[in-house]
């Protein structure tokens, strides 16, 4: 029998969570859809959703005491903390949701037994990546698309864990906010360089996260660089226009120094590593060899390359 397949656009939003894994937390964001699918790592419906949050794998709470990751932004230690939900609230308020995109609570997927049982049998773990977009005009449903990253704010007297999304069009919005902000980005430049963005403080600092709570987090155990960070908001935005990104124009310039390792190849291979922002390059390679091999390459030379 022929095999055929479609795609479906589903919409949705996202709100803050926090996944436990192996005793480790991490700030994500929870996709939500308005077909009932929660994506926390992985697609579920309503009744897996309750599933990973009674198993904890999936919470809105992180101990005092603990370390808390932030993908691409740093760890730091909760010192004190006033969290919003409980497990039974964070559920509803999941539930809640859906039922603001979804009013009339119809069409909710439910994944069946069959093939609950195919995925098991084929060890698939759906866990799709979301597109970020705004709606420019609603004549003909026109949408621009954006990605972006985490980062501290200091906005109207307070701090606040906010995602900062570029767009295609050079639009910059700011959620996570009382209130949304948009600019361009030579107005976020401008915030990165006189410390209204920031990744890094001294000493304890409390920080908002709207929707999940308020915590106190340690000086950072390690932190990305301010700097580094707009390079990455850059490479979203050239790559969002269809130019290669930093990391792509990286491993061009490592296999040509692969195929002709001369002085010229590595010299072009630094320039491109070095314009890698920082706390990217261990994606460069995969899990296990990270950025190794270019570090070899261009400080230790005198190394042999492990195949």
């Amino acid at each position: 029998m022929k095999k055929i397949r479609r795609s479906k656009i589903v919409e949705g939003t996202s709100i803050p969570g926090v996944i436990c894994n192996g005793g480790q937390y991490f700030y994500i964001d929870v996709d939500i859809y308005e077909d009932g699918m929660t994506n926390c790592w992985e697609l579920v419906d309503l009744k897996g959703l309750r599933n990973k949050i009674d198993s904890n794998w999936l919470t809105a709470i992180v101990p005092v005491g603990r370390n808390f990751s932030i993908h691409s932004l740093g760890s730091f230690q909760v010192k004190e903390a006033v969290w919003k939900f409980d497990q039974d609230s964070y559920y509803e308020h999941i539930g809640q949701t859906i039922r603001m995109m979804n009013p009339e609570f119809v069409n909710i997927y439910e994944v069946s037994e069959r093939e609950q049982e195919q995925q098991e049998a084929r060890r698939v773990a759906h866990s799709p990546q979301s597109t970020e977009f705004y709606v420019k005009s609603e004549m003909f449903y026109q949408t621009v698309e954006g990605d972006g990253f985490h980062i501290f704010m200091k906005y109207e007297g307070a701090n606040y864990l906010i995602h900062m999304n570029v767009y295609q069009d050079g639009q910059v919005m700011i959620y996570n906010l009382p209130e949304e902000v948009q600019c361009n980005i030579d107005e976020a430049s401008a915030w990165f360089q006189d410390g209204t963005l920031f990744t890094r403080f001294d000493g304890d600092i409390p920080i908002r996260i709207l929707g999940l709570g308020e915590v106190t987090l340690s000086e950072p155990l390690y932190a990305a660089e301010i700097e580094e960070k707009f390079k990455e908001l850059i490479d979203i935005h050239k790559k969002l226009n269809g130019e290669k990104s930093t990391h792509e124009e990286c491993r061009d310039a490592y296999y040509l120094y692969l195929e002709t390792p001369t002085e010229f190849y590595r010299e072009n291979l630094r320039e491109k590593y070095e314009r890698v922002p920082e706390h990217e390059r261990m994606y460069l390679g995969d899990m296990d060899s990270k950025d190794w091999d270019y570090q070899r390459i261009l400080y230790r030379p005198d190394e042999k390359r492990e195949v």
